[in-house]
């Protein structure tokens, strides 16, 4: 795609070159706050000029181990003025970062605070903020790969994904003009900015529509619920586990304009439990890290359907949804007409419509039947007592069959819920192995991860086994 086909609609049309450059060049208000009450957005490109002039000389790549936005947002910037690689680890930890800067050949770590730092790799602390005197220019052009994403996702080893500035400033300018974000939004967020949703959001869309941000990330409900009473944000954004924590609790957000959800499948109940108490629809977001957003929905207002986005190109083939857009990753292997086959079936809803079908992976064979995982999982949820299900396919002994494990949230004995699994589930799709804890453990991006899940099933104290 050309600079013109991705280029921000409107009047003053620019190519992607000329919108990178122009966010390089200096925010249009530097007296505006980028993180709310702290970090001014005058402040926050003196910071990416201080990245700039500390960053020891042949640098080619840094790992960004904060999860401080104005950090995040300054070493952005810095990565394109300065022509390094920004690498995002998985998680805001020492293991992860570790494992990011090894694969990686990591020389620098840009930190808000002193950490433990792998052998050889040099912390770079930013001074305080000050006034940008010389401005940014880009060393890069919008078709080279800078900045990596570690994602953890529910198959186990961590994967890396590649972004050029075309892929970013496209999905931010695109996402900003739908949504309508302007300098008086004041986002919101339960999610890391080191996962690309919370980057998305939380960073770039800020950088383009000169939003505010609240400062650190809220998970618990409590921490949700008073950030919403202080900060009186216009969006939050969240994932779906954060969501059906606050169902069944008072919500205050009167200030609230617009609610996503992305990360996974938002609940219904959950969706419109939000509703009922603060007057919006969440948004759910659908996409990857590796394709960026493709479509979205608000099921609370009647869409059962996602729309895909008028920037994203669509088909199905044999049931798998194929797409095309300028947010794709460069390393994604794609047909000769650009689309890239993703792991979800679908099913078109209208011309502009589809409905997901579950994932391609999510249907395997167990004792010689095909078994839906997100069925499988439907069932469970469908039992008193079951607040949430997290079904797995774990190869057998020969290699060939699955065997089903089943990680189990909820107050509910172990033989009341094999009695009530055995009235809803086929004795063929019932999981072989059932876990029943207090809270089924997520990632900081708020996903479920397999490697942890299956970890849980070394202790059986509440476990059922066959």
């Amino acid at each position: 795609m050309t600079d013109s086909q991705i280029a921000p609609r409107g009047p003053h049309r620019m190519t992607m070159s000329e919108s990178i450059a122009r966010v390089l060049t200096g925010p249009p208000h530097p007296e505006l706050d980028f993180i709310q009450d702290r970090v001014s957005y005058g402040d926050l490109y003196g910071l990416a000029e201080a990245i700039c002039r500390d960053l020891p000389s042949g640098c080619r790549a840094v790992c960004l181990c904060t999860e401080d936005r104005a950090v995040a947002a300054a070493s952005l910037l810095a990565a394109l003025a300065a022509g390094f690689t920004l690498v995002l680890p998985q998680a805001d930890s020492a293991r992860a970062a570790a494992e990011a800067c090894l694969r990686l050949d990591v020389s620098v770590a840009v930190t808000d605070r002193p950490r433990d730092l792998p052998a050889g790799v040099v912390p770079l602390i930013p001074g305080a903020a000050q006034a940008p005197r010389r401005g940014l220019r880009p060393a890069i052009g919008p078709d080279a790969p800078f900045l990596k994403f570690f994602t953890g996702g529910s198959t186990g080893a961590p994967g890396i994904w590649s972004k050029t500035p075309r892929n970013l400033f496209a999905e931010a300018l695109f996402h900003a003009e739908r949504y309508g974000f302007g300098p008086e939004d004041r986002i919101l967020a339960t999610v890391s900015p080191l996962h690309i949703y919370g980057f998305l959001y939380t960073v770039l869309i800020p950088l383009v529509a000169s939003s505010a941000v609240v400062a650190g990330t809220c998970t618990f409900p409590e921490e949700i619920r008073g950030a919403l009473v202080r900060h009186v944000p216009t969006v939050f954004v969240s994932v779906p586990v954060h969501y059906r924590v606050l169902n069944g609790t008072r919500i205050p957000g009167a200030s609230l304009r617009l609610a996503l959800s992305s990360a996974g499948r938002l609940d219904p109940s959950d969706g419109l439990h939000f509703k009922r108490e603060t007057g919006v629809g969440v948004t759910e977001i659908y996409g990857s890290t590796e394709t960026g957003g493709i479509a979205d929905r608000r099921p609370a207002d009647g869409d059962a359907a996602l729309r895909a986005f008028d920037i994203v190109d669509w088909r199905i083939a044999e049931e798998r949804l194929c797409v095309r857009s300028p947010f794709i990753s460069p390393e994604i292997e794609t047909a000769p007409d650009g689309f890239f086959t993703t792991g979800d079936r679908a099913a078109a809803a209208g011309p502009d419509r589809f409905m997901l079908l579950g994932r391609a992976d999510g249907v395997v064979k167990v004792g010689g039947n095909r078994v839906d995982l997100e069925v499988v999982r439907d069932a469970l949820k469908g039992i008193i007592g079951v607040e949430e299900a997290v079904v797995l396919a774990v190869a057998g002994e020969s290699g060939r069959e699955n065997e089903l494990y089943a990680v189990i949230q909820g107050e509910i004995d172990p033989e009341g819920l094999r009695r009530a699994a055995l009235e809803r589930i086929e004795p063929h799709a019932l999981p072989r192995r059932m876990r029943i804890v207090d809270r089924i453990p997520v990632s900081s991006s708020g996903k479920y991860e397999k490697n942890v899940l299956l970890g849980l099933f070394t202790d059986e104290n509440r476990g059922i086994t066959d």
